[in-house]
């Protein structure tokens, strides 16, 4: 990797980091205080809440940062002017339309369900004034990222100030949404830094409405196995299923934080080399960023797994119990997701794959939303989880299938499999230090942080074992310059 890709990663990696870290603070003070019912509420209006920021959005997030990295050279600062101003002139009308819908739907919601929602409209502002696309497209993540650990703090803050009881979900509502917007607010002056101010006409306006729109299909078909998941199970099964899964599907996915960190950086770098035609290059850095990202979800999937048991009841509390069979389940997904955010968001999106990428995800939609009404009446929470699994490994096989005669798919996997193995014997060594731990101090905080300290040291000892005995080529392509300089500089000091 070259070294900004390194860098950005690096800044990525710190906020994603951030990101982990402040709900393993908050989790368990909210299981708590709120209860699998106040969780329930906030994940289900929020849930809600999601699809009309994603309609405000529509597919800037993948569309914008593309098409500015296009234009992100230094001589092209008129062209990036025209094409930011264009392209936000649809985010603006989008954003307005989806503001006045959601002032339509607020009357509309239970008595329960009201406040909580009437609280999520500072996140639906916000999408108005979202230009993290024209940061992230000119590979600026040092300014954004700051200002996001500033913002997740500040929502710290307020949920241990003024979340107090079960009835404060609203309060944990307004904390999160007033967050997103201050936090895109806050990015507004870095915009006359890239560009400057323009007029669009509406003929530089209307060329980014279909391909934009274009890109929102995926957006929805992914929210579909994302969202709406939790909006079926509120549906049929109540609240604190919701909150059951809620929990579950958000400590298992916190891995892909900083796995998928890697992928925001790869996409605009991609997509300048595609768009210069150094493909070789660009495949180069994909092999990379596909090695590293399956080498961290297999050592987090199967340290979820290792963990489950006395996380859920320790971590949540008692009333949570439940979770533990569906953290483990729901770990599946992380290495999935790594395949696909390679397939798709760094290698098919870049390429102009769109209606292969769009046809993927739809596939997963379906498969999420057909099983969720087979499952969920039956089996709850546990039902929406294996619908989530199965959605995933929908869209992994299609966008295999996809790129099968571009990407050399079988050394991609062949390169992952030692750490697939060296996860799963972690796993073993876990669960079979834990029953010892168990059985000598029972469930406590402290033999959990030894279950995770045993863990990490098994898969670090392993793999670096691997990667040396096996001269790993990754290796060397990801770190290797960065050794080579390091080795210098201690050959030059001792000279």
């Amino acid at each position: 990797m070259s070294t900004s890709v390194k860098r950005n990663f690096a800044y990525q990696a710190f906020y994603q980091i951030l990101a982990i870290i402040v709900p393993l603070i908050t989790t368990p003070y909210l299981s708590r205080t709120l209860g699998p019912h106040g969780v329930g509420i906030y994940s289900y209006t929020f849930s809600i809440t999601n699809y009309f920021v994603m309609f405000a959005m529509l597919g800037m997030s993948r569309y914008g940062i593309r098409e500015i990295a296009r234009v992100s050279g230094a001589d092209q600062r008129e062209e990036r002017t025209r094409i930011f101003w264009g392209a936000y002139a649809v985010q603006i009308i989008s954003s307005l339309l989806t503001l006045g819908v959601y002032l339509l739907y607020i009357p509309t919601v239970s008595e329960e369900n009201l406040v909580p929602s009437l609280m999520w409209i500072t996140w639906v502002v916000s999408a108005l004034f979202d230009v993290s696309w024209l940061c992230f497209g000119m590979e600026e993540f040092r300014v954004p990222t700051t200002i996001s650990g500033l913002t997740k703090l500040g929502t710290l803050v307020l949920i241990f100030g003024l979340v107090r009881g079960p009835g404060d979900a609203w309060v944990y509502c307004l904390a999160i949404g007033a967050m997103y917007l201050v936090n895109q607010v806050a990015l507004w002056p870095l915009v006359h830094r890239y560009v400057d101010f323009h007029r669009p006409t509406w003929a530089e306006i209307k060329p980014h409405i279909k391909p934009n729109l274009v890109l929102f299909i995926p957006v929805i078909a992914i929210s579909l196995y994302i969202s709406m998941d939790k909006v079926m199970l509120g549906a049929m099964s109540g609240m604190d299923q919701v909150g059951y899964y809620e929990y579950s599907e958000k400590l298992s996915k916190l891995p892909l934080a900083v796995i998928t960190a890697l992928g925001t950086v790869m996409m605009p770098r991609m997509s300048a080399a595609l768009a210069e035609g150094k493909r070789d290059d660009a495949l180069s850095l994909l092999e990379s960023s596909i090695w590293a990202m399956l080498a961290m979800a297999f050592a987090l999937s199967f340290g979820i797994v290792g963990i489950a048991p006395e996380f859920a009841r320790v971590f949540l509390g008692a009333e949570f119990a439940q979770c533990d069979v569906l953290m483990c389940v729901l770990a599946v997904v992380v290495p999935v997701i790594s395949i696909t955010n390679v397939l798709g968001e760094q290698y098919m999106l870049p390429s102009g794959k769109d209606n292969l990428f769009t046809i993927s995800v739809c596939v997963g939609a379906v498969v999420n939303v057909v099983l969720n009404l087979f499952l969920i009446p039956n089996y709850q929470a546990m039902g929406a989880a294996i619908s989530t699994v199965a959605a995933e490994l929908a869209v992994m096989a299609v966008q295999g299938w996809s790129v099968r005669g571009e990407l050399p798919l079988g050394t991609y996997a062949k390169n992952a499999l030692p750490f697939a193995v060296i996860g799963a014997i972690m796993a073993v060594v876990i669960r079979t230090f834990s029953s010892w731990l168990d059985s000598l101090w029972g469930m406590t905080p402290a033999g959990l942080a030894i279950e995770f300290l045993v863990g990490a040291t098994t898969f670090s000892v392993l793999a670096i074992l691997w990667v040396v005995l096996s001269k790993d080529k990754n290796f060397e392509a990801a770190f290797g310059r960065s050794l080579r300089r390091s080795a210098s500089r201690d050959e030059a000091g001792q000279s």
